[in-house]
């Protein structure tokens, strides 16, 4: 047992005797924020430890500078907008592990700020799932999380998620553990079910053959309501790769729905499979897990994807960012 844990404290220099350490910092200000974050990243690496930081451009730009000499960010220090590369909370995962891989003979340290303000309901609702699935996802590997959450902004039962989903809290100076830590309870509060709409245009996939036709019914939906060139092409791969792996896992049909979500256009697959896994689709497969690529697709190139799964079926909805068409010119 390291020093202090007896007492449910850790001090920051002790987390490298530690494998995986997934923790949560609710900050209550921009100085705390950013003291906290530059005093963390620094001191992995002191130690010769790789870093992500993973936050809103805003918060990026006040890192960069607090942490860069001479305008240049250390080397093994890797900075991202967070917006861009995990609007979706399901690629996270995925760009965590990617980040270890690149380093397998270090330990390595993450910050990140998934349940950013701003995000919708559904969108945080993904967030906790990321949270609650990664404890286990990244068990065994050396990697410290740092986990970040506006206390003065958030809901509160954002931050009561937060203590569900991190076993350590960051408080009076160092590591505490979370008395109400309770992933698995967290994770069946967010397989909640999700509404369909009584408005949506549906094509029922029950055979290999039927794929195509699918498709081209999502192409005219989708032209039918303005949608750019690319974001068709999308849809069309988000539709078949739903529907091909709902034809692989389950024996009864697949029902594709498409309609509007105001800024988004919802693709849904229903079917009658029990989705066993939730990590699949998270993590990049490889080239040795083409059964689980499609999914994994799917959360590459959604803005966001929600899942609901039970004994007797399961539904996916992948949302898709409504990027209209150009129309003609002239």
């Amino acid at each position: 047992m390291i020093e202090g844990e007896r007492a449910g404290v850790i001090a920051g220099t002790e987390i490298g005797k530690l494998g995986f350490v997934h923790s949560a910092l609710i900050y209550q200000s921009q100085h705390e924020y950013l003291d906290v974050v530059t005093r963390f990243v620094r001191d992995g690496l002191d130690v010769d430890e790789a870093v992500l930081v993973a936050v809103p451009a805003d918060m990026l730009a006040l890192l960069h500078d607090a942490l860069s000499a001479d305008g240049t960010a250390p080397d093994d220090l890797r900075m991202v907008d967070i917006t861009e590369v995990a609007r979706n909370p399901s690629r996270l995962m995925a760009m965590e592990g990617a980040f270890v891989d690149d380093h397998p003979d270090r330990r390595v340290r993450i910050v990140s700020q998934l349940a950013w303000p701003g995000r919708t309901d559904e969108e945080l609702i993904a967030c906790v799932e990321h949270e609650a699935l990664v404890n286990g996802a990244m068990d065994g590997y050396q990697v410290t999380g740092l986990c970040l959450y506006d206390g003065s902004r958030l809901d509160d039962y954002v931050l009561a998620d937060a203590h569900a989903t991190h076993p350590w809290l960051w408080g009076g100076g160092g590591l505490q553990r979370s008395a109400d830590y309770a992933p698995d309870a967290a994770l069946q509060r967010c397989n909640r079910p999700l509404p369909g709409n009584p408005g949506a245009v549906t094509y029922v996939v029950r055979k290999s053959a039927d794929l195509r036709p699918a498709r081209s019914f999502a192409v005219d939906y989708a032209g039918w309501v303005g949608l750019s060139e690319d974001a068709i092409e999308d849809l069309q791969l988000v539709a078949t790769e739903l529907a091909s792996n709902s034809l692989m896992y389950t024996d009864g049909a697949c029902q594709l729905a498409f309609w509007r979500d105001d800024e988004y256009l919802v693709c849904e697959a229903r079917d009658t499979g029990c989705f066993e896994d939730p990590l699949v689709g998270r993590l990049d497969p490889g080239p040795c897990g083409p059964a689980s690529r499609g999914l994994y697709l799917v959360n590459a190139i959604s803005d966001l994807v929600r899942t609901h799964t039970t004994a007797s079926g399961t539904t996916i909805q992948a949302y898709l960012r409504f990027e209209p068409s150009a129309g003609p010119t002239g």
